[in-house]
């Protein structure tokens, strides 16, 4: 009696057609994600900072930190998107890598925001004291 062997012959099974369309989608979309989102949030930053004479105060250990800690989950995710042979985990893997792009990608504004509203917070004390005393002295 013959037996058949079904694809590369090594006993393991092929990767669905769902699981190279997860993988594909997810790496364009990170692509699309860091030049259409954190390229310009970057540029933006850096309007602000310059804008400001470098008066504002930026944590740029925690930006870089952030953008390179949510990019290497997404590499992570991508390698399990590839690895995968069942075509939902391998969504909901290319899914992750996404949202950690994104994330990654948007942080940097918002820690800007959170570091701009601290600056500002400790501002309004001495615009006050400098009116008082303006006013004061007439």
């Amino acid at each position: 009696m013959r037996t058949h062997s079904f694809g590369n012959g090594s006993g393991r099974r092929a990767r669905p057609r769902s699981v190279w369309a997860a993988l594909i989608t997810a790496v364009v979309l990170c692509i699309v994600i860091v030049a259409g989102v954190l390229l310009p949030v970057l540029g933006l930053i850096g309007a602000a900072k310059a804008t400001t004479g470098g008066v504002l105060n930026l944590p740029v250990g925690a930006i870089t930190a952030s953008i390179v800690i949510s990019y290497l989950l997404a590499v992570v995710f991508l390698v399990l998107t590839f690895v995968s042979r069942i075509g939902p985990l391998a969504w909901i893997a290319a899914v992750a890598a996404v949202v950690a792009t994104l994330v990654g990608s948007l942080w940097p504004l918002a820690a800007t925001a959170f570091a701009s509203v601290d600056q500002v917070q400790e501002v309004i004390p001495f615009i006050q004291n400098l009116i008082t005393q303006v006013t004061s002295q007439r």
